[in-house]
């Protein structure tokens, strides 16, 4: 048999039991003293860059190949024009040559500590893994039941680090950072979205819940530093991401009709919707943009509702109006979202500190917590928005920006565009 139908005979299913058999607590820590066992720093991340390249990692003697996974799951996905696992060089207008945790190995241990070696490695090691399970859950739907992959990728993610050094919480989540990276064939985004319409209920809603923040959080940082607040500017250069705002305000405007305030999903459920709402408030509260063009059937639908919802919505947003002694997502903006990962992958290798998850950072009615989690997560965000003014190019605009004011105007805007809009 070929190694072509070889690869192409792996399943999905089959994929998250292997993953799942390798990121098990016993052989992870192996792996990670396998690589660093008897070597010098330098040496150990080069073998743990041979180890990545090769999708095969030693652990006790033996070595755990994911080989054959990568490569079938990585060939498909490239079929419909998604490169998971590789990042855009804009200078030389290409892909580029290695793989992006290769890329996150090769700059973060030019800057680790190699007394914190193990630490260091696990994090790296956790970027491997991140840019695999990204793999899986953009292929969810070639198994007959893409909502149990997710589960299985929501399940694997909570095997890597541990509760205080973790990355992403759910495959909702990571759906949106393995896709985030710029990919030239369009379509597959619309693809993509239509996929997701698909999902249940519930695997909806989380897709909602991950999807609102990040898009409002990209369309606000383009807004300031590449659009000069220009918001035609915005939706011409975004068509892809619109269709993806679109089902994220449907779902979560069906969700917020549906549930009580009572419910303990409501709170998330209205932080959502002001992340959506706020993302382009007057593309979805108004006549339908060219951006959205062939979707008009559903921007009425989420048209109709914020109308109808509106006094109730407007109640529920001002009481969770932001504040500049309090974390809020809204001041949480990224141009993409793989530079947020970036950033915490690079903060975690420096000091090995515990951190708060990127969930946490787009979603804290999710996540809860009082004064304590909020100064957290401010000192986090702002730690972020730190390490990429750093390394940001020369009177370039940083690529993660922390800004409690610009988290006020934009929920002043939104309330000011939700006031004044129109069902007709």
């Amino acid at each position: 048999m070929s190694s072509s139908h070889v690869r192409a005979g792996v399943t999905v299913r089959e994929s998250c039991d292997l993953i799942a058999e390798i990121l098990a607590p016993e052989v992870r820590r192996e792996m990670v003293e396998s690589l660093g066992a008897g070597e010098d720093s330098e040496a150990s991340f080069a073998r743990l860059r041979r180890a990545m390249r090769a999708h095969a990692f030693p652990a006790n003697g033996a070595t755990r190949s994911l080989g054959r996974v990568v490569q079938a799951l990585d060939q498909r996905t490239k079929a419909e024009g998604f490169h998971v696992l590789e990042s855009w060089d804009y200078v030389a207008h290409k892909f580029a040559d290695q793989t992006v945790p290769v890329l996150m190995l090769d700059r973060c241990a030019a800057s680790s500590d190699s007394g914190r070696g193990d630490a260091v490695r696990s994090i790296l090691l956790d970027q491997y893994f991140l840019a695999v399970l990204g793999l899986i859950v953009v292929r969810a739907w070639d198994d007959p039941d893409p909502n149990s992959r997710f589960d299985d990728v929501t399940r694997m993610l909570g095997m890597l680090g541990d509760t205080t050094h973790r990355f992403v919480d759910d495959a909702a989540t990571l759906l949106l950072l393995a896709v985030s990276h710029y990919h030239p064939q369009e379509a597959a985004y619309g693809t993509l979205i239509d996929r997701i319409a698909t999902l249940d209920e519930g695997h909806r809603l989380d897709f909602a819940l991950a999807c609102a923040p990040v898009i409002s959080g990209h369309f606000r940082w383009g807004l300031r530093f590449m659009y000069q607040r220009d918001v035609g500017r915005l939706r011409d250069d975004n068509v892809v991401d619109y269709p993806w705002l679109l089902l994220a305000a449907r779902t979560l405007i069906e969700a917020y009709g549906q549930e009580s305030q009572t419910s303990p999903r409501h709170a998330a459920i209205v932080e959502g919707l002001l992340a959506a709402v706020s993302a382009d408030p007057w593309a979805l509260t108004g006549k339908a943009p060219p951006c959205l063009r062939g979707r008009e059937s559903e921007h009425a639908i989420v048209r109709a509702e914020l109308h109808g919802q509106r006094d109730r919505l407007l109640r529920d947003f001002e009481a969770i109006r932001p504040s500049l002694k309090c974390y809020s997502p809204l001041g949480f903006e990224v141009n993409f979202l793989c530079n947020a990962l970036v950033a915490m992958a690079m903060t975690a290798v420096a000091d090995c500190d515990a951190h708060p998850s990127l969930n946490a950072l787009l979603t804290t009615r999710r996540a809860g917590g009082g004064a304590d989690a909020s100064d957290q997560l401010e000192r986090y965000a702002r730690s972020l928005m730190a390490y990429a003014s750093g390394s940001a190019t020369p009177g370039a605009p940083a690529l993660v920006v922390y800004d409690p004011y610009d988290a006020q105007h934009a929920f002043n805007m939104t309330l000011q565009v939700l006031r004044g809009s129109s069902s007709s």
